[in-house]
């Protein structure tokens, strides 16, 4: 009978192991793994967009100098170029039937810090003038969209960087 007992509370615990790793396996706070990856409902490709038509992070990402948020583009920002197709690009034509509808793109969001944080990107971007791509990595490449974080914003990570380029750890600046 103790044996039984014991099998069951080992298959119990065993159980609540696996529910746990399930959790935070799609977890965004979770540590990047093959499987964890955020898909967006259009391939954006970055690299078109930057590299071949010049267009600056801050055009489409209008308040990544001047706001706490970034903000992710929608058809607003895309309806200017967008209206109809420029080629037979199968992403384009999703854009497109966003803007014709009149429909918001569902981006999914990658970066999150929790609530009890506050983070600025004009105080990143403008005020210590770090440039995109050293959180965001090399955007300006990129011929999809990013499925995980390029870098994790971790309390660790941002107390390191903080401490590197001479920026105040002190708790009250980041946390509320």
């Amino acid at each position: 009978m103790k044996r039984r007992n014991r099998a069951r509370v080992a298959l119990g615990i065993l159980a609540a192991l696996i529910a746990a790793a399930s959790l935070l396996a799609v977890s965004p706070w979770s540590p990047p793994i093959a499987f964890w990856q955020i898909r967006q409902p259009i391939a954006f490709n970055h690299n078109i967009h930057v590299e071949e038509l010049g267009i600056e992070c801050v055009d489409c990402h209008l308040y990544a100098t001047t706001s706490v948020r970034a903000t992710i583009p929608n058809v607003e920002n895309c309806a200017d170029c967008h209206e109809e197709a420029q080629g037979d690009s199968v992403e384009e034509a999703k854009l497109i039937a966003y803007v014709t509808a009149g429909e918001r793109v569902p981006w999914r969001k990658i970066y999150r810090v929790p609530d009890h944080v506050y983070f600025s990107h004009r105080r990143h971007s403008s005020i210590a003038a770090i440039d995109c791509e050293v959180c965001h990595g090399p955007v300006s490449q990129q011929v999809k969209p990013a499925a995980r974080p390029y870098w994790k914003p971790t309390m660790n990570n941002c107390m390191e960087c903080h401490e590197e380029l001479g920026a105040s750890n002190d708790c009250v600046h980041c946390h509320y």
